[in-house]
């Protein structure tokens, strides 16, 4: 079992609060303090900042992901050791970028989910920040645009995600009859998917000058409503060709830009350190991308 000191801390920088915590651990605030401060003189770091919210000091942030690999390992060996394997459902906590979660993720995690009786925690951000998400502790591995990984961990490369601008026909001849331009860019409604997107940004600037705020823009923070606003011929932006390879061969949606694209090269990112299950799942995301996604 995960130590005491150990589960109040996590449950101090989760609620924010030793009241909080306390009252989630159905303990005394004097208990919870008492366990935290055992836990800072025996590692003789400071792992809490008591601020309203408390959160974690460097230190406290390094200590987390560790604790995420204990709890997973525990629970793992707790199922081992309970008759035929054990019953009870496993979590696993991965975070994905929206388009790898839209196209290609679920069918390469689907055996090894099936088989060993795992669930999955995902968490969702841009491919630019999952990062984060790992070195908080929040989850056990993710799909990143990172290349180098961070101490104690592994970065396997999953391939490269072709980005397409995509739009209807009838939004290309409202607003690009003689193509793209600065000046029809200037007018017609964008696409982004939120604020930490700046792909599209980044395809104006670069070849066209139009910088942010020089263009209208729709805020779709969804891969599948994404692709539903540029079909109704609200708007053009950037989607993966792997997820609209279909729309693109019947007509429903066309290239705006054949001779433009936007290439984001993935990676996956998971702990030396991991548990015989996870090592499965990790096969199976790097198995399951190559399959789809160009080395």
């Amino acid at each position: 079992m995960l130590d005491s000191r150990f589960i109040a801390f996590e449950a101090v920088v989760r609620e924010g609060s030793f009241e909080q915590a306390a009252r989630s651990l159905s303990l005394t605030q004097s208990a919870v303090s008492q366990r935290i401060r055992q836990l800072e003189s025996d590692l003789g770091q400071v792992l809490l900042m008591r601020t309203k919210p408390v959160r974690p000091t460097p230190a406290g942030r390094r200590l987390l992901p560790y604790l995420s690999q204990m709890r997973l390992l525990q629970t793992e060996a707790d199922r081992a050791l309970q008759s035929g394997g054990g019953s009870g459902a496993m979590r696993l906590s991965v975070g994905v970028n929206a388009d790898s979660f839209a196209t290609w993720f679920w069918p390469a995690v689907a055996p090894v989910v099936a088989q060993e009786g795992v669930v999955l925690d995902c968490v969702l951000d841009d491919q630019d920040h999952t990062h984060a998400l790992l070195a908080s502790g929040e989850v056990l591995g993710c799909v990143s645009t990172r290349r180098e990984p961070m101490r104690g961990c592994v970065a396997l490369r999953l391939g490269v995600m072709r980005y397409r601008c995509i739009g209807s026909e009838a939004f290309r001849r409202r607003h690009f009859p003689r193509g793209l331009s600065r000046s029809a860019l200037g007018r017609a409604p964008a696409i982004v998917f939120g604020r930490h997107d700046d792909m599209h940004e980044a395809f104006l600037l670069h070849h066209f000058g139009l910088d942010k705020g020089q263009f209208p823009y729709h805020v779709v923070p969804s891969s599948e409503g994404f692709v539903a606003v540029a079909s109704a011929g609200l708007g053009y932006g950037f989607i993966p060709e792997l997820q609209v390879a279909t729309q693109l061969a019947d007509g429903g949606l066309i290239d705006l830009a054949p001779d433009k694209h936007e290439d984001v090269t993935l990676f996956w990112h998971h702990w030396e350190v991991q548990s015989p299950v996870m090592t499965k799942l990790c096969g199976a995301i790097v198995e399951g991308a190559g399959k789809v996604l160009p080395r």
